[in-house]
């Protein structure tokens, strides 16, 4: 028998980080706080709504472009977060989570050849979407808090010189993801008005990948989305999904709005990869959407109910002898490993399993995130996610503890 030979635009890639790092978890007993999803359920409003409807709708195809009743809900949202008015039927695209809306975006708007530029260390699906479309993958790296470029800005940042290099070739497509995963970055007005005159320079489209958009814990009436700044609806595709708005990672329903001509190009895309989502979880979800009082009252929630985990995971991180870049968004946060080594040299990835392995704690290195590029020589940095019930965090921290009390620094 023949060996099965794989397409060349598939073999860079191998087992997910996330499955690697989760599957070593579990043999070690691990608190998984490598996997971003919550391990307490979402609301149960929705999730009753969802069991009527799939007791009780018509369970057979859905329309491809989703439900009418969920795509007004996501238009309302939508205009209420941004100011920006989607039209439900000519705008708004109901997807199988946003994982699929990144995939059909890419596949939309790249061909063979054509250079995208993404913001390195980034989420893995956006470098699988562009291979398969045949693109090239630009990468723009955000500098780590304790380099030169990272401490002018007190964060994660660009040096605005390589991004200039790296547009300086043209580009079809800009991949931004804010708020920012791994690193919990905000990307800030002025950062943003440099990132869309680029875009509208080059007559590129930009592909917002927003899921985040709902945990913001510094200042969120200053928070924007690129959709917001003048001349910039007909060039933004904007991304979103109830796996991070309402905590159902496994519902995977997303939504993609924009324009209608851009909408046009996704859709295509989506049909032939899916071309429909699950009915009963669109509808379901739609009719508690449509309450938007209830949809308004849950959304301003979280914040302070995620806020509160990062603060607890942040300290016991600290205490256990890590330095923490808290996250501006998202549900994950940054933390150096730094002192524990003393200045010696320990990749990451052997950092994130020597972690598990004997503080039988688990998170994510953030080098795997680096697609276009080789990873910084010193990246002494692990993603942990904090979207985790109280128990769960705190049987972390005392495993952390536990551990840097009984071990010495790495050397």
């Amino acid at each position: 028998m023949s060996t099965m030979k794989m397409a060349r635009r598939w073999s860079s890639f191998g087992t997910s980080i996330f499955t690697e790092m989760t599957q070593l978890a579990q043999q070690h007993q691990a608190v998984n706080l490598a996997q971003g999803f919550p391990d307490f359920p979402g609301p149960s409003e929705v999730l009753e709504q969802v069991a009527h409807e799939t007791l009780h709708c018509h369970n057979q195809y859905a329309p491809a472009i989703g439900e009418a009743a969920l795509r007004q809900a996501v238009s309302t949202l939508v205009h209420d977060k941004t100011g920006i008015q989607y039209c439900p039927n000519d705008e708004v695209t109901i997807t199988t989570g946003a994982t699929e809306a990144i995939y059909s975006v890419v596949n939309a708007f790249v061909n063979p050849g054509d250079r995208v530029i993404v913001f390195e260390p980034c989420y893995d699906s956006y470098a699988q979407a562009i291979a398969n479309a045949g693109g090239i993958l630009v990468p723009v790296r955000l500098h780590s808090p304790e380099t030169p470029v990272g401490l002018a800005a007190r964060g994660w940042s660009i040096d605005w010189s390589e991004f200039a290099a790296a547009v300086a070739g043209g580009f079809k497509l800009m991949i931004l993801n804010s708020p920012h995963n791994p690193t919990g970055k905000i990307f800030s007005r002025s950062e943003l008005e440099k990132l869309c005159e680029s875009v509208r320079e080059n007559d590129a489209v930009l592909m917002c990948d927003e899921v985040y958009e709902y945990l913001v814990y510094q200042n969120p009436e200053q928070v924007l989305s690129p959709v917001q700044l003048p001349g910039m609806r007909d060039y933004v595709v904007r991304i979103s999904s109830c796996a991070k708005t309402f905590g159902f990672t496994g519902f995977k329903v997303g939504w993609v709005t924009a324009s209608a001509e851009l909408t046009r190009a996704v859709r295509l895309v989506h049909q032939a990869v899916v071309f429909c989502t699950n009915p009963a979880t669109q509808r379901g979800l739609a009719t508690m959407m449509s309450d938007f009082s209830w949809t308004k009252a849950y959304l301003s929630s979280l914040p302070e109910v995620y806020a509160s985990k990062q603060e607890f995971l942040a300290e016991n991180l600290v205490r256990a002898g890590f330095a923490v870049q808290r996250a501006q968004g998202s549900y994950f946060l940054m933390a150096s490993y730094e002192s524990h080594v003393q200045g010696g040299a320990m990749r990451d990835v052997d950092f994130a399993k020597l972690l598990i392995q004997e503080a039988r704690v688990a998170a994510i290195p953030p080098s795997v995130f680096y697609y276009g590029s080789e990873a910084p020589k010193r990246l002494n940095w692990l993603r942990f996610a904090f979207c985790k019930t109280d128990l769960t965090l705190e049987k972390a921290a005392e495993r952390l503890l536990n551990w840097t009390q009984s071990n010495g620094p790495r050397v």
